[in-house]
């Protein structure tokens, strides 16, 4: 018999575990978000008792919740340590915008926040990196959308000033507390990272007295 010695290290760089171990972190969680979402489609076709039902609506937005943290994680990791990379490209504004807000929703089944746009430029494309922009724009709703309640708005907006496109992720209406600072340092963190590699900035982030607003701006090429 061959004994092999097991590592237990004395000394842990966290980054480095969290990205080199992206897909185990994620995989419980893909797994419980996955056969929640079939054993409620299967609920669908019959009546099930109210109680069973809300049980599984409870694994399945807990385990979203829990998948959205650790993919939070495993992208500070990839920024702190310069593992994402920038792709540029043209990206066309009113798609941006509804795409963002139906990634949202995705995660998001069960809210009632209505979603709007608006887009006061003549420009139907900026340039960015379209997969980066998406994810900004989404981990923002999250943060602003804190600060309502279920039957509030969240509206995106783009207008253009010289040299920039000021996007703007705003919420508004009831006022509701807000229920978890890690959602707004962990998006905060990752937003702004990613707006500042392509040249962008915060402009504003702010709680006002019908929500929250958060602005920022990307250069014109």
């Amino acid at each position: 018999m061959t004994n092999t010695p097991l590592e237990l290290p004395a000394h842990l760089d966290l980054g480095q575990l969290i990205f080199d171990q992206a897909h185990d972190l994620r995989s419980p969680f893909n797994q419980v978000v996955g056969f929640s979402k079939v054993l409620l489609n299967d609920l669908s076709a019959d009546p099930a008792p109210v109680a069973r039902k809300e049980d599984l609506e409870a694994i399945y937005r807990n385990g979203q919740r829990a998948l959205l943290l650790m993919n939070g994680l495993i992208d500070i990791a990839r920024l702190d340590r310069r593992e994402k990379e920038l792709d540029p490209a043209e990206i066309e504004i009113r798609a941006l915008l509804e795409q963002s807000l139906a990634y949202w929703r995705k995660f998001n089944p069960a809210s009632k926040l209505r979603t709007a746009y608006r887009i006061s430029t003549t420009a139907s494309h900026l340039y960015a990196d379209e997969l980066w922009l998406r994810q900004i724009l989404s981990g923002f709703i999250m943060v602003v959308a804190q600060y309502v309640d279920r039957h509030a708005e969240v509206t995106l907006s783009v207008e253009e000033e010289p040299g920039w496109f000021v996007l703007r992720v705003s919420s508004a209406g009831k006022k509701a507390r807000p229920f978890s600072q890690l959602d707004v340092q962990m998006q905060g963190y990752a937003g702004r990272a990613m707006i500042e590699l392509q040249g962008g900035e915060i402009r504003r982030a702010e709680e006002v007295d019908n929500g929250a607003s958060i602005e920022f701006a990307l250069p014109q090429h």
